[in-house]
C-alpha cells in the first residue's frame, strides 16, 4: 500500500514540476526578435491590395552566415487561423522552412492575409466595421496574393518567384492562378503543403457538426453581427497563451488534448514547449473563411461564395457559383501531403492532383501519423519535409538554369 502511495505522490510531483516549468524563451518574442535571435536579418514591407487592404509582409534577405541578398525570391503563405510566424516558430527544433531556404540562396518573403495580426488595416475601413470582414479566402486569392507577388517582383527586379503555401495558402494559390491566369507567368515552382481545395472525403469528427450547420451559422452571424471569429471582444492570442501555459489547473494538458483533437490525433511530433508560442500567433479571421470551407464540404464543389440563389443570379448570372477552373492552371506544382491529415485528406489531394494539368511532384510524407499541422510544427520537419522540398526546388532551378 505504501508503495502505491509513493508512486502516486511521485506522479503528482512530476506534474507539479512540469506545471511550474519556465516558459520557452521564444514565447514572448515578436517576429522581428524571433528572427534576429536565430541570426537572420528581417525587414517589413507594407503592401496595399487592389481593394485597399493594407498588409505587412516580412523579408529575410539572406542566410545566417551571409551578408549578400539572395537572388531567388520565394513567397511563403500560411493557412487559416495562422500567419507568417508559423513558418519560423519551428526554429526551436531546427525545423524552420524559412531559415533553411534563406541559408540555401533563397530571398524569403513571409506573406500574411487580410484579417490576421499583420493585416488589420484598410485605407477607409476599420476592423470595427462589418464591411472590413466582408471577405473569405476568395478575396485572399484574388487580391492579397497578387499584391504580394507584384510587390516582391518589383522590389527584387525578378520576373518570377517561387511559392510555398500551406492549407489555405494552397486554396488562395488555386484561386489566383485559375481566375487571374496572367499570374501564372510570374511563378516558378509552386510547392503546396496539404493544400485545401477538394473536400469530398472530409472526416474531422470535431469539425463535422459545425459543417452540417453551415446555413444556420451563416444566418447566426448575420443576426448577431459577428463577422470576426472569434468576436472582437475576445483576445484570442492572449486567452490561449494564458490558458496553455503551465498552470495549477492543468489547462496546459487540456490545450494539448484540444490541439491534437483539432488536427486529427497526436503524431508524437509536436514539442509541448512550442504550444504557448504557437497559440500566440493564432489570429482571428473573417467568419466567412471557415464557413466558405463548410460550403465546399457540403456541396462537393470548389467554387466562390454561395450567396443564395437570388443573389447568385445577380453576381454570377446563375443559380449556383461556377467552379474555379483549376484545370487551366499550367504552373508547375509540387504537392506534399500526409496520411493522417483529416482536414485535407489523402484522397482529396490525389483527386485534385489528377485534375491539375502540371503536377510535377506528388510527395506523400513517409510517416503514416503525419497530421495537418505537422507540415509546420513537426519536430522532424527538416528531415521529413523541408529538405526534400528544398532538394526538389534546387533541382527545378538547375533545370531552368541549364536551358
Amino acid at each position: 500500500m505504501k508503495f502505491h502511495v509513493i508512486i502516486v505522490c511521485f506522479v503528482q510531483f512530476s506534474l507539479y514540476e512540469k506545471t511550474f516549468a519556465d516558459d520557452h524563451p521564444d514565447t514572448y518574442l515578436s517576429i522581428e526578435e524571433l528572427v534576429q535571435k536565430y541570426g537572420y536579418p528581417i525587414e517589413s514591407h507594407e503592401i496595399t491590395t487592389e481593394d485597399e487592404y493594407m498588409i505587412t509582409i516580412y523579408r529575410i534577405r539572406h542566410g545566417k552566415d551571409d551578408k549578400t541578398t539572395n537572388t531567388k525570391p520565394i513567397l511563403l503563405m500560411h493557412g487559416l487561423f495562422s500567419q507568417c510566424e508559423h513558418y519560423i516558430t519551428n526554429g526551436m527544433n531546427n525545423g524552420s522552412l524559412a531559415y533553411l531556404l534563406a541559408d540555401n540562396g533563397y530571398d524569403v518573403w513571409l506573406g500574411n492575409s487580410r484579417g490576421n495580426q499583420h493585416g488589420r488595416k484598410h485605407k477607409y475601413l476599420s476592423p470595427e466595421e462589418k464591411e472590413f470582414w466582408d471577405f473569405s479566402w476568395h478575396e485572399i486569392g484574388m487580391y492579397d496574393i497578387p499584391a504580394m507577388v507584384d510587390h516582391i517582383l518589383s522590389e527584387t527586379g525578378k520576373k518570377k518567384l517561387h511559392y510555398v503555401g500551406h492549407s489555405q495558402g494552397g486554396t488562395a494559390l488555386y484561386i489566383m492562378t485559375s481566375m487571374k491566369p496572367e499570374y501564372q507567368e510570374k511563378l516558378g515552382l509552386v510547392s503546396l503543403l496539404a493544400p485545401a481545395g477538394y473536400f469530398r472525403h472530409f472526416r474531422s469528427p470535431l469539425i463535422w457538426p459545425l459543417v452540417v450547420m453551415e446555413r444556420e451559422l451563416v444566418l447566426l452571424t448575420q443576426l448577431t453581427n459577428i463577422y470576426e471569429l472569434p468576436p472582437k471582444y475576445i483576445n484570442l492570442p492572449e486567452l490561449l497563451l494564458t490558458g496553455c501555459k503551465h498552470t495549477t489547473f492543468r489547462l496546459r494538458q487540456i490545450c494539448e488534448i484540444s490541439y491534437h483533437l483539432g488536427i486529427g490525433g497526436d503524431s508524437g511530433l509536436f514539442r509541448q514547449e512550442m504550444l504557448p508560442l504557437v497559440v500566440r500567433f493564432i489570429p482571428t479571421a473573417s467568419t466567412r473563411q471557415p464557413l466558405h470551407y463548410s460550403q465546399a464540404i457540403n456541396s462537393g464543389h470548389f467554387r466562390p461564395w454561395d450567396y443564395g440563389e437570388d443573389q447568385n443570379y445577380e453576381i454570377y448570372g446563375r443559380a449556383m457559383p461556377p467552379d474555379y477552373p483549376i484545370e487551366n492552371i499550367t504552373t508547375p506544382i509540387a504537392i506534399y501531403y500526409g496520411n493522417n491529415d483529416i482536414l485535407t485528406s489523402l484522397e482529396d489531394i490525389e483527386e485534385i492532383s489528377d485534375v491539375l494539368p502540371n503536377v510535377v511532384r506528388r510527395y506523400l510524407i513517409p510517416n503514416v501519423k503525419w497530421t495537418h499541422m505537422d507540415f509546420i510544427m513537426a519536430t522532424n520537419a527538416a528531415r521529413m519535409l523541408n529538405i526534400p522540398l528544398l532538394n526538389f526546388l534546387k533541382k527545378f532551378d538547375s533545370k531552368l538554369e541549364s536551358k
